[in-house]
């Protein structure tokens, strides 16, 4: 076999039986479909979060106890669908700058006249770019190919076609290279790569290569089900819903704002602890701080809900702290904060500050009983985040967020796509970190 004809051609046809041509691939009206909607879903999901607040009900000032408090599967589903979602903003960034939403012209021409795959010998090499030294370095360049001629046309010679790929090594003039190509009409050129795979990925109108795809779809799985595995284990507003009676502490509290409070060992008991282990029975937690009526204590109450949004919106709200023995999770007591005005915040009190109130603040309100009627409704903060949302965070969100659709809208390849997608994805940590940064003097 001479350099000046093709090599023998293994045929692989990405396109149905028989060589009937289709327009549109169900693969592709697949890719598009997923393209156009997962955004979409995602900005529905992140405005139902933001916007659809569950309000609280007012002119409920009962001195009865409510008799059924709610359980928490939707601010809990809420929770879930954040930790997805965050992963999934971020696969996606890195999946669209890394796309090839322009390389399917002529991929799409040869698909819809019935491409096939094979080898063939490489003629002619020009404007190689290496990525490091040696044979096994990365390469892109112009390759030129002899496609088989069709019916004895041009003479019997082969047809020269020249295409651009982007190699997992280099190449040279002689070697082969999988190329996609219509035997019968070889005046529209080819696509090749040295990898198969990726030729055919061009023929079937994908944009993103197999390998970058899967490392996606494999830091999605792994730091969703971190996150997720995360919550559960440390998240305390998870909960059923009970019925309040006997045995339950009730005090009287009003909201005087966001705070930190440090859940560490009583002085007494740490003479025999070594400092690991008085280290390790130490935590710092953001919460509510409430201030018990007719005392000068202060209790922690936190959640998962940010004790900043909590504290602006609920400063000097009154109502009642309540809580029963059993219902313990890890070094947390299970409490309620039930507002005057009728909205139930779950949360928890450290193990250690509920059992100390229960037994040495007097006249904690255990013989208040349920009321007839007296209902609650689960307090949501979502409507209300626009006032609590740092100006600087939000313009780094809508800065991501045009990012994303320039991305989508602007079917261009270019090192620009991958400034792009890390401006989308760096943007809201740049502000996160610039507002840690800010508070942290305030914790000191």
């Amino acid at each position: 076999m001479t350099g000046e004809q093709p090599s023998e051609v293994t045929l692989s046809k990405p396109v149905r039986p028989g060589g009937q041509e289709q327009s549109v691939p169900a693969g592709v009206r697949s890719g598009r479909w997923v393209t156009v909607a997962a955004p979409l879903a995602l900005v529905v999901l992140t405005a139902a979060w933001l916007f659809l607040g569950a309000g609280a009900p007012g002119g409920d000032r009962s001195a009865g106890l409510a008799e059924r408090l709610h359980g928490t599967p939707w601010p809990s589903l809420r929770a879930v669908g954040l930790l997805a979602g965050l992963p999934t903003l971020v696969c996606l960034w890195i999946v669209l700058a890394v796309a090839e939403p322009d390389s399917g012209g002529r991929a799409a021409a040869l698909r819809e006249a019935g491409a096939v795959t094979g080898k063939l010998r490489i003629t002619a090499i020009e404007h190689e770019v290496t990525e490091g030294r040696g044979r096994q370095a990365d390469a892109t360049a112009q390759y030129t190919v002899l496609l088989p001629p069709a019916n004895g046309q041009w003479g019997g010679r082969g047809v020269p076609a020249s295409f651009t790929a982007d190699t997992e090594r280099r190449q040279e003039v002689g070697g082969e290279m999988y190329v996609g190509y219509v035997p019968a009409h070889p005046e529209l050129g080819a696509v090749g790569d040295d990898q198969q795979a990726e030729v055919e990925r061009k023929l079937a109108g994908r944009t993103v290569e197999a390998a970058t795809f899967w490392v996606a779809a494999g830091f999605w799985i792994l730091v969703t089900l971190a996150l997720c595995a995360g919550w559960w284990r440390e998240g305390v507003t998870r909960r059923g819903a009970c019925s309040t009676g006997e045995g339950w502490v009730a005090l009287r509290v009003r909201v005087t704002g966001g705070g930190k409070h440090t859940d560490a060992p009583p002085a007494e008991g740490t003479d025999r602890m070594t400092a690991r282990e008085r280290r390790d029975s130490t935590r710092q937690l953001k919460c509510l701080l409430l201030a018990v009526d007719g005392t000068d204590r202060t209790v922690p109450f936190h959640g998962e809900l940010s004790s900043t949004v909590a504290g602006t919106v609920l400063a000097g709200a009154s109502g009642r702290l309540m809580w029963h023995p059993q219902r313990r999770r890890g070094k947390d007591m299970l409490a309620e904060l039930i507002g005057d005005d009728g909205w139930q915040l779950p949360g928890a009190v450290p193990a250690r500050v509920a059992h100390h109130m229960g037994a040495a603040t007097p006249g904690p309100d255990r013989r208040a009983l349920p009321g007839a009627g007296r209902q609650v409704r689960l307090l949501d903060l979502g409507a209300g985040w626009s006032a609590t949302v740092p100006k600087p965070l939000l313009a780094c969100l809508v800065c991501s967020l045009v990012s994303m659709g320039a991305l989508l809208a602007v079917p261009d390849n270019g090192a620009w796509r991958l400034w792009a997608g890390a401006a989308g994805l760096l943007a809201p940590l740049a502000a996160l970190l610039v507002r840690t940064s800010r508070a942290a003097p305030d914790s000191d």
